[in-house]
Formats: structure tokens, sequence, C-alpha cells
């Protein structure tokens, strides 16, 4: 399957079906990250819900602090 992560076309196998598996595989820290699907907001609570299908747009933003 293939779907576009940040801009970029990118193939991932079996093991990401969801998006909690996705953000696991690639081990994004989920406390600092909000993540957009097709250009919906997915509450953390929902990632293993979220089932990926082939064309996905998912955009990742990781939250860092300073000052």
């Amino acid at each position: 399957m293939k779907i576009i992560l940040n801009g970029k076309i990118k193939k991932v196998g079996a093991k990401s079906k969801t998006l909690g598996e996705l953000m696991t595989l690639l081990k994004f820290d989920l406390e600092k990250t909000l993540v957009s699907l097709n250009g919906d907001v997915v509450e953390k609570k929902k990632f293993s819900k979220t089932n990926l299908s082939d064309g996905d747009k998912v955009d990742v933003f990781s939250f860092v602090g300073g000052g």
C-alpha cells in the first residue's frame, strides 16, 4: 500500500493497517504529535481504530518546545 506521508509517497507494508500501527512503526513521539488523515485531525485515542487505505494523505506534526 502507498500513502502520502508529509507530502512524500511512502510504501507501507501489511504491519501498518491502522494509523496507530503506522505511528508505532515510524517511532513518532505520540505525546508531542498531531496527525491529520486526508485533511481531518485524528484524536490519539482513535489511532488504533483508524484504518489506512491506499492513497491516504497523512500529515504528522511534531511539537517542539523552546523559548
